[in-house]
């Protein structure tokens, strides 16, 4: 686990010995930057090796500095195309490591998330069936949700990037009472592996650090949220990796108001 100012992250190969054929004991990848304007939070499931994983977040780190700089512009077709340009330019490169035959069978989902306080916006991307879940006090929002795509990747030559843009989820909301932005691998998810209701336990996680200072609550809750999932492997006698990226928003103070 790593934790930066608002951010934190976790990886963990499992909570018990993986079921299904595997090429690396851990193929799944996270990662955040920080700025003024705010943090991205990424995560990556990788199939049939880490390579692809690995690189998708490398690729996107290299443009967090242009992604976190948002100059005002909150518009929602223009951070779609910031963000399908951001996705194709990551599936061109993993498409030309593939023809220099660097794990050429390597794919992987990719979800990531821009929040940005001070622009009062979230903004998000997801391929693949990695979950990006919006915490606010009362609910717990699954914004990657996309049952076309959840089957789709990065890194396979035959996506076109049309197809890409088709089956990826593109979105941009308020922040408004969002108390924290959750992203995790379907370690958390899977059918007979992980949990059965992930925005209930989600909720729990994030309740649940409520009594930490604000300093320590990114960290205890991507720690929180991997527990749980690593838990739910236990009890299934199943595992599968599990990354989380998180952030952790302080209580947004009431806007003044005049009076005479």
């Amino acid at each position: 686990m790593v934790s930066e100012g608002s951010a934190a992250i976790s990886l963990s190969r499992g909570g018990f010995k993986k079921r299904y054929s595997h090429t690396d004991p851990n193929e799944d990848a996270a990662a955040f930057a920080l700025g003024e304007a705010g943090v991205l939070l990424a995560v990556a499931d990788g199939h049939n090796g880490c390579n692809a994983a690995e690189a998708t977040l490398d690729e996107l780190m290299l443009r967090a500095g242009t992604l976190l700089t948002r100059n005002g512009n909150t518009a929602d077709e223009s951070w779609t195309k910031i963000a399908l340009a951001t996705i194709g330019a990551i599936q061109t490169s993993l498409v030309s490591r593939v023809a220099q035959g660097v794990r050429g069978h390597s794919r992987t989902t990719l979800a990531l998330a821009l929040v940005l306080p001070g622009e009062d916006l979230l903004a998000f991307a997801s391929v693949g069936d990695s979950h990006i879940f919006r915490v606010c006090p009362n609910e717990v929002v699954d914004l990657g949700s996309h049952a076309e795509g959840r089957r789709c990747f990065l890194g396979n030559p035959a996506d076109d990037l049309t197809a890409l843009a088709r089956n990826s989820v593109v979105g941009i909301e308020p922040i408004a009472n969002t108390r924290a932005v959750i992203l995790a691998t379907d370690g958390i998810s899977e059918s007979g592996i992980g949990v059965d209701v992930p925005e209930f336990t989600v909720a729990e996680c994030a309740a649940r650090v409520d009594h930490f200072a604000l300093e320590l609550r990114p960290l205890e809750l991507a720690r929180n949220v991997a527990d749980a999932a690593l838990a739910a492997h236990r009890r299934h006698r199943a595992g599968d990796n599990i990354a989380t990226a998180v952030t952790y928003l302080p209580p947004r103070k009431a806007a003044a108001t005049g009076g005479e």
